[in-house]
């Protein structure tokens, strides 16, 4: 088979009619990501049943431009309890799609495999479950990042929630065995007529122009683009600009209609890791946002792709509803509506990736009342425990990794390492918030000292945390 036919096999199936152009959009994400064959000499060139895989990952996520890097995260995603706990021993989520790709007798006892993109305001996530039957037996293997290094011990897939979702909200997509065996059987009856391929080669003219701007910018065959976008008022090339800082190569996109501002640089080229990479892009920014007196910030994107890419804009997520409801009062207290500005502030400031402001604006919250060093980490302390069941998994691992390098406790780490850090230049506790692994693991304390700011004004003040009414019971 070759990609074109696969293409339109998958689009007949998996996409709403009228939406060809994204579909196609979809492929040319894959190939940017060199998941299928590149260019005009390639498009005679029959696709592997690992390429077939990540065309059918790549119809994981919503958006057509995300395909490529959602199937080169959700290929390499790993079964929990190692590969004996697998699925035919596959290492990853990739060779279990390809495996089904092979079998077209129905021999897989595949009953249905679901991709999900999990989400909340800040980034995405992504999992796989596949459940089958095994000598009459139903199993479930469940596939995760390959950084979850705790999960692959032999039986953790025992003890896993399969069901489990850390974030707000999943977006999935599931198969049944029908698809596999109906294309399994597609692709073993083209491979065996071995039909030349038929295409008007000017298909390939935009593709090739594309290449041919991807290598102006500097993108090579081994290259590894970091793409990450920027909120920022700055002065900014109207086209896409390659530019030199700090002894390394930058590209930077500008703003349109679907894109925010960005940055890529090629991690394999340049030599550098992401956080190295990110750190710099922040003291670039850093000097532009000194030279113009204006606003710039950092924010999420991903790496791995072989072309630089501008970032699409981020939607925010918010909530509708057809019947308006809001039966809330002013608030009398002074004490409590600064309390609410602070936490209000902090959220904003999360929103935006600041995370010293997001660091300090939380703690304000609790700070009206527990204004001394010792007052706080004493509280802090004691109600870590009420709090800590409110806060995501990954989260509070993270959290905890972070203070545990310190060798202080909690309350301590929030005062001294977060409070402190970030409110004054201080000697003992620098914060360098250029820094990726200072950003980060600021973000991270913020995500604690959120769940403790809400915990304080709900206690301190007995307050309500519905549209509905003002009485918190």
């Amino acid at each position: 088979m070759y990609a074109r036919d696969l293409m339109i096999w998958l689009h007949d199936r998996l996409a709403e009619r009228g939406t060809l152009d994204q579909t196609k959009e979809r492929f040319e994400s894959l190939r940017r990501y060199n998941l299928l064959p590149q260019g005009r000499e390639n498009a005679g060139v029959r696709i592997s049943n690992k390429q077939i895989a990540n065309a059918i990952l790549g119809f994981a996520h919503y958006s057509s431009g995300y395909a490529g890097h959602v199937s080169l995260i959700l290929g390499d995603l790993r079964p929990v309890g190692g590969i004996n706990a697998s699925f035919r021993n596959a290492a990853n989520l990739q060779d279990a799609v390809a495996i089904l790709v092979s079998t077209d007798d129905d021999g897989t006892g595949l009953l249905r495999l679901t991709l999900s993109v999990e989400q909340d305001f800040t980034s995405d996530e992504f999992a796989a479950t596949l459940r089958f039957r095994n000598k009459d037996k139903t199993r479930t293997v469940s596939f995760v990042s390959k950084y979850a290094l705790s999960l692959f011990n032999e039986g953790a897939e025992n003890k896993y929630d399969h069901d489990r979702l850390d974030k707000l909200t999943a977006v999935e997509r599931s198969f049944g065995a029908k698809i596999f065996r109906d294309l399994s059987r597609t692709v073993s009856i083209s491979r065996q007529l071995d039909r030349p391929f038929k295409t008007d080669w000017r298909e390939y003219e935009t593709e090739e122009e594309k290449a041919a701007f991807h290598r102006k910018l500097g993108a090579r065959q081994s290259s590894r683009f970091l793409n990450l976008r920027a909120d920022t008022q700055v002065t900014w090339p109207k086209e896409p600009t390659r530019m030199e800082f700090g002894g390394h190569h930058l590209i930077l996109f500008p703003k349109t209609k679907d894109n925010s501002h960005s940055v890529s640089i090629d991690l394999i080229q340049e030599r550098m890791s992401q956080d190295a990479a990110a750190t710099l892009i922040n003291r670039m920014l850093s000097v532009m946002s000194w030279c113009n007196d204006q606003p710039a910030s950092l924010h999420e994107g991903w790496s791995g792709s072989p072309v630089p890419a501008p970032v699409p804009k981020k939607n925010l997520a918010s909530t509708t509803i057809n019947e308006w409801y809001f039966y809330r009062t002013l608030p009398t207290d002074e004490n409590l509506l600064r309390c609410l500005a602070y936490y209000r502030d902090a959220l904003n400031a999360y929103s935006v990736g600041l995370a010293s402001h997001s660091v300090l604006s939380f703690f304000r919250v609790f700070e009206t009342r527990y204004d001394t060093k010792k007052k706080v980490t004493e509280w802090v302390n004691a109600v870590f425990p009420d709090i800590e069941p409110a806060v995501l998994e990954s989260a509070l691992k993270a959290f905890e990794a972070d203070r545990q390098l310190e060798q202080v406790d909690i309350g301590t780490y929030v005062y001294h390492n977060c409070r402190v850090a970030t409110a004054h230049a201080a000697r003992d506790f620098p914060s360098d918030p250029d820094r990726a692994e200072e950003s980060r693991r600021l973000l991270n304390a913020s995500r604690i000292m959120q769940s403790l700011a809400r915990f304080f004004i709900k206690q301190e003040f007995n307050f309500s945390t519905t549209y509905l009414t003002d009485n918190p019971n």
